[in-house]
């Protein structure tokens, strides 16, 4: 049970980290280009008070509210079903906690998401993300892929 759950936590402190060294060195609504060949990456210090992809803005309180309700539901899941799922499942489910965690601390405490990872080319951007929101992104194709082949295992051992 100890490493997922220590994956999560290292999660959770590198998003946290990430976003208070953003906040101490990059002036709100700014940018740092990283790598500047048709302005493929720049480090940016935004806020997002809606959902995914700035999506219904200005609901910070409510949304605050899904992500514990949400959290809440899926720990007390993952807790009673621990030793009935895969294991890489438990590294996805740890991960998509840490990763609502972190957002749900920074509408607490900052009262919006802090947003920093601005990719695209030139001006076709893909919306400001963080490293809570990378990892809820890396469960979701974990645990897809890992559907995806457990149910083929499955069939091949009908066959």
């Amino acid at each position: 049970m100890k490493r997922p759950l220590l994956v999560g936590i290292i999660a959770l402190i590198l998003d946290q980290l990430t976003k208070t060294l953003v906040d101490k060195f990059i002036d709100y609504a700014s940018s740092v280009n990283v790598i500047s060949f048709l302005d493929f990456f720049n480090i940016v210090n935004i806020r997002n008070t809606g959902a995914s992809f700035s999506m219904f803005q200005g609901r910070n309180s409510l949304f605050a509210l899904i992500v514990f309700l949400f959290l809440l539901a899926v720990s007390i899941w993952l807790y009673k079903n621990w030793n009935k799922i895969r294991k890489v499942q438990r590294y996805a489910f740890c991960l998509v906690i840490s990763g609502g965690l972190g957002n749900l601390i920074d509408r607490l405490l900052r009262s919006a998401v802090v947003d920093f990872l601005d990719f695209g080319i030139n001006s076709l951007r893909w919306p400001a993300f963080n490293v809570a929101d990378s990892c809820i992104f890396i469960a979701a194709v974990i645990i897809f892929v890992d559907i995806l082949m457990f149910s083929k295992r499955q069939k091949e051992e009908k066959v």
